[in-house]
């Protein structure tokens, strides 16, 4: 399952924005200040950021200037009632992908959204393949020669993750991170059994040995 940031101090927006999006498997976690956005983005990972302007404290563009800053890469769409070109223009030079003005029906939301992914999903190619193993994250199919497995969506985010990180070790809390809401109540043990069963899964296509375990560093696929 996807992770989406909503930075907004609406609430009864973001609860609208994440009964849609939870009801199109999609996971909405709120902050409703640009403080708690930063402080989530340095140790949490999000597929996207819906961010809003006027916040309390730190505004929407500057969390967006301090997160491109320092190397943040999600993709970040703007909600905010400000529609001059002037404020578009300085949403875009901070870093923002795209720009939605309000008031706005929230399926507009969801489908810039979709819209996004789609994209991203060009660039990176539909499905993943790193020393002979395919992923389609949308379908979670994995395949290996003329054998294939479907995924639960936690697997299929584990397996997806290390194939985007080829040759990379990440630890069990590092994968927690990627991968989980960061208010589930999860340990890193949660992570380990997970990857039991992806494991499992994986064996089930003669591929035993295709999550590796790094000693004191993690898991990691190798290209070769």
């Amino acid at each position: 399952m996807s992770k989406i940031l909503l930075v907004e101090d609406d609430l009864h927006l973001g609860q609208q924005l994440k009964e849609l999006f939870a009801a199109n498997g999609l996971n909405l976690e709120i902050v409703l200040s640009g403080e708690d956005a930063l402080q989530l983005l340095v140790g949490f990972e999000y597929e996207l950021i819906l961010m809003d302007w006027d916040l309390p404290g730190i505004s929407g563009l500057e969390v967006c200037k301090q997160y491109r800053a320092g190397g943040g890469q999600s993709y970040i769409v703007f909600l905010t009632g400000h529609a001059s070109i002037e404020h578009k223009e300085q949403a875009f030079a901070a870093g923002a992908d795209d720009y939605v003005t309000k008031p706005f029906d929230i399926r507009e939301v969801l489908a810039r959204m979709r819209s996004i992914r789609r994209r991203a999903l060009m660039y990176t190619s539909e499905t993943l393949s790193v020393a002979g193993v395919t992923l389609n994250p949308e379908t979670r199919m994995v395949s290996h020669g003329d054998k294939s497995v479907h995924l639960t969506a936690k697997e299929s985010s584990l397996l997806e993750y290390l194939m985007r990180h080829p040759d990379r070790p990440f630890n069990a809390q590092k994968m927690l991170n990627a991968v989980w809401p960061s208010e589930s109540d999860v340990s890193v043990e949660t992570v380990r059994t997970w990857m039991r069963y992806l494991r499992i899964k994986l064996e089930s296509i003669d591929c035993p040995d295709y999550i590796k375990t790094v000693a004191g560093a993690g898991y990691v696929v190798e290209a070769s």
